[in-house]
């Protein structure tokens, strides 16, 4: 397949008569492979050996080429000749049939020759493929738009029950289906429809609108000139910055560490960044997510001065390492005090911003929760929805006669030019009641000084360092074996981390649901698909993250996953993916379009079902400082609910409801429908009341619901002192809900390997039948050989389970995991 499709077989580019002539073939392996490719059309359903049927093809002289004029309408017209016979490839190919059996031993040798290539081309064809998705243009009269790579609806479809943008950029629901009104109401007629223009523009896909552009932020003057290098000596500057940052790893000595560290008053994080104390306290450069818990294990005071290096975000492991949020709250609400910001004039206006959106929530107009409920949902389910600009309003309320904004969180301290430095050197000055703390940035090194004497100089690219391996908290498998033999549950969940963000121990709360053997990530703590990996848990397995609200530490891990993976589809709703993409558009200085296509947006509804794997999960909106959803997975007759992040109380939602912040039906939701719902596992979040749950609230709930709790969000003492099982990451703590297997179970599981491997992944159902009935399957013993070099290759083998070392000529081995294939190499061995 992969030979054929590279070696640029194309009837659009080769007549006939060059076929017969048996004439040199162009190549054109950068063309998007479905541009009226002849062979593409023919691969589309052609079975494994697709070598010898294309000769067979060929042969009958059937080839021709599809008219022009029909564009790429001849896509998937053309089917294989099965052998033995010919074929018909439809009228555009029979009026151009030329006679080439003279020449098919000309042509066979030819595509012998360009065989031998396959390899060579093989990477190439794939980020071929990779770019003509994300490149598709889609063309409606005046209108250009690029079509996001997983949109599957046809362009400029509009179905019936659709999310349309209006002239006025608001989104309106499709004819026939329920509207909300000006006044935030239903309306009573059938819907509004309109047509798309340029001011508006809504993406559609099978999973319902994308991101709509009404919600993109405009640009920040801070953020468009952001440590963008202006000459080459600040270009290498970046480039020696970022191969330090590649190479580093804070558990091996180097000398430059050495010399660092000798300083007794500088000490490595684990989780990256530089803590340096002070008689003034201590001042922090680089804030990777969770930092503060490094402070806390390590027994150091959490600085309230922290410096931003040059760079704000670590692509190689996709993190956030200006990540201000929570040393923020520890400052603000454990201290009574404010987080110092020293970084440059750019990077304030880009970490003020992200603040504002996470303290004060999205703005009224990218609020969309009228048009998140299914047209088909109940009425009471309907008038149960948030009033969500009221609802963040409440949290941000005055707490002990502080207003909770970025200004009263954050100050900024701005690096400066001073003509008491050399040219080029820069300075950040603070005082305090007995003494200065100054920052020198003197382009590759930092010099804190503190009334007038130097105390460490740190080199600039430690402040967005992160250790590889990154240091991880969450629970690594006891031994290999333990780790590869893990075989995910039929329904159930196994928890990566279920301590807040201020819990010194463990890490945050995330966790991944088990349906049929797959699994989706819910708020995947940081570093969580690196920790997979090392694992044994191979992303194919965990395609889907559903990300709850865009707090750090729910969202990191969840940015994380879709730039080192892609191929991920993330659910949630409309309101809380438009903040996720305005908040890390500006953290990674990435193109807020691009982003868009990195990953699959499902747009979720509120109270209609998600099916997946067989079962079906329901959301709905918890009671949080952010737009924030929980949910309901129900398979096989048995139940999980999650809370995620809300505060449920019946006496502090009474006062709410009095208050006018939530409705009647609101009230009554929270307190019946969503967090605590009945069910065979509720995993519920407690803390501190109003941001969370109290403990003394989940007391009093009835037995039935209270049997089936487990808490998590929360630290061991005080889960310890309430009645409440808490939950316990790692894989050996798996919980699983028992159910019945589904039917047809072999072929359901054989199906949905050949679902995510490359080569199946596009077969039609015919094709996919017929490699049903030639497939078996085979075990290995640890170490056992597969096959050597030599080995007639019979079989095109898939990674079920475990893993598989390749070597080849010496070369270093690398893994093979579930779903990877292979068809013979030099020296295979599985390793259970």
């Amino acid at each position: 397949r992969t030979s054929l499709v590279s070696d640029g077989l194309c009837a659009r580019h080769c007549s006939a008569e060059q076929l017969a002539a048996g004439a040199a073939i162009p190549s054109h392996t950068n063309r998007c492979c479905c541009d009226c490719c002849l062979c593409g059309c023919l691969l589309s359903r052609m079975p494994l050996d697709g070598s010898s049927m294309f000769r067979k093809w060929i042969k009958s002289g059937a080839a021709a080429a599809p008219s022009t004029e029909d564009g790429a309408a001849s896509l998937g017209r053309c089917s294989p000749v099965p052998a033995g016979g010919a074929a018909s490839v439809g009228s555009r190919a029979s009026k151009g049939a030329h006679d080439a059996s003279e020449s098919a031993e000309a042509l066979q040798s030819q595509l012998e020759k360009l065989e031998e290539e396959c390899q060579k081309i093989k990477h190439q064809l794939a980020r071929v493929h990779n770019h003509a998705e994300l490149s598709i243009e889609v063309v409606d009269e005046d209108l250009t738009l690029t079509r996001s790579r997983f949109s599957r609806a046809a362009p400029g479809a509009t179905p019936a029950g659709s999310l349309l943008p209006s002239k006025e950029g608001s989104i309106k629901r499709g004819a026939g289906a329920r509207g909300a009104s000006a006044g935030g109401g239903r309306s009573t007629a059938g819907g509004v429809a309109s047509s798309l223009n340029s001011s508006s523009i809504a993406s559609m896909s099978s999973f319902g609108p994308r991101m709509s552009y009404a919600v993109r932020p405009a640009p920040s003057p801070g953020a468009a000139a952001s440590h963008a290098p202006t000459s080459a000596k600040d270009l290498l500057a970046m480039v020696q910055r970022g191969r330090k940052r590649a190479q580093y790893n804070s558990r091996v000595d180097s000398e430059e560490l050495a010399a660092l560290t000798g300083n007794g008053a500088v000490t490595l994080l684990p989780r990256g960044g530089v803590h340096v104390r002070t008689r003034h306290g201590p001042v922090q450069f680089g804030i990777p997510p969770e930092t503060i818990k490094d402070s806390l294990q390590l027994g150091l005071d959490v600085p309230k001065v922290y410096v931003v290096g040059k760079e704000r975000f670590n692509l190689k492991f996709g993190t956030n390492t200006a990540e201000f949020e929570f040393p923020a709250y520890w400052n603000f609400f454990i201290k009574g005090d404010k987080t110092t910001v020293v970084c440059a004039a750019a990077a304030a206006a880009v970490i003020r911003q992200v603040m504002e959106e996470v303290l004060e929530g999205p703005a009224e107009e990218h609020l969309h929760q009228d048009d998140e409920y299914s047209p088909f949902v109940d009425d009471s389910i309907y008038a149960a929805r948030p009033d969500l600009l009221r609802e963040i309003g409440y949290f941000k309320e005055p707490r002990n006669g502080r207003k909770i904004e970025a200004d009263t969180l954050l100050q900024f301290v701005e690096f400066a030019c001073s003509e008491e430095l050399p040219a080029g050197h820069l300075l950040a000055r603070m005082a305090f009641d007995d003494g200065t703390i100054e920052v020198i940035d003197r382009g590759a090194e930092y010099d804190v000084i503190v009334d007038d004497e130097l105390v460490a100089t740190v080199p600039d690219w430690l402040s967005s360092a992160i250790a590889d391996p990154p240091h991880i908290l969450m629970p690594m498998a006891t031994a290999v074996g333990d780790a590869i033999d893990f075989e995910a549950p039929q329904f159930g969940i196994t928890v990566l981390g279920a301590a807040d963000g201020f819990t010194a121990a463990g890490t945050t709360a995330g966790f991944i649901l088990w349906m049929r053997g797959r699994g989706i990530l819910v708020d995947p703590p940081a570093h969580s698909a690196h920790y997979l990996r090392r694992n044994g848990i191979s992303s194919r397995k965990i395609t889907h993250v559903i990300l709850t609200h865009c707090h750090a530490d729910h969202d990191a891990g969840t940015f994380q996953k879709i730039l080192l993976e892609q191929r991920v589809t993330v659910l949630t709703t409309r309101t809380i993916m438009a903040a996720f993409v305005r908040k890390y558009a500006l953290i990674s200085e990435m193109n807020y379009d691009f982003l868009q296509r990195l990953f699959c947006f499902h747009s979720v509804k509120i109270g209609e079902p998600v099916h997946f794997q067989g079962g079906s999960i329901k959301f709905f909106y918890s009671l949080h400082a952010l737009p924030c959803i929980g949910f309901r997975a129900e398979l096989a007759g048995k139940s999980i609910v999650y809370s995620s992040d809300t505060y449920y109380d019946p006496d502090g939602l009474a006062a709410l409801q009095q208050r006018g912040i939530i409705s009647a039906e609101r009230c009554a939701s929270l307190c019946t429908d969503c967090s605590v719902q009945q069910a065979d596992l509720l995993l519920h979040e407690a803390g501190i009341a109003p941001i969370h749950t109290p403990f003394d609230a989940l007391a009093k709930l009835p037995d039935n619901i209270k049997r089936s709790i487990r808490v998590i969000h929360c630290n061991d003492a005080r889960a310890a002192e309430s009645e409440f099982e808490k939950v316990q990451p790692g894989f050996e703590h798996t919980i699983t809900i028992d159910t019945e297997p589904p039917l047809h179970a072999e072929a359901n599981q054989i199906l949905q390997i050949l679902l995510v491997t490359d080569i199946f992944r596009k077969f039609d159902v015919e094709s996919i039948v017929d490699v049903l009935s030639v497939i078996t399957t085979r075990s290995y013993s640890a170490g056992e050989p597969i096959c050597k070099a030599g080995d007639e290759g019979r079989f095109l083998r898939i990674v079920k389970a475990g893993i598989v070392m390749y070597e080849r000529d010496g070369a270093r081995p690398f893994e093979l995991r579930h779903c990877d294939h292979l068809i013979n190499g030099s020296l295979l061995a599985v390793i259970h």
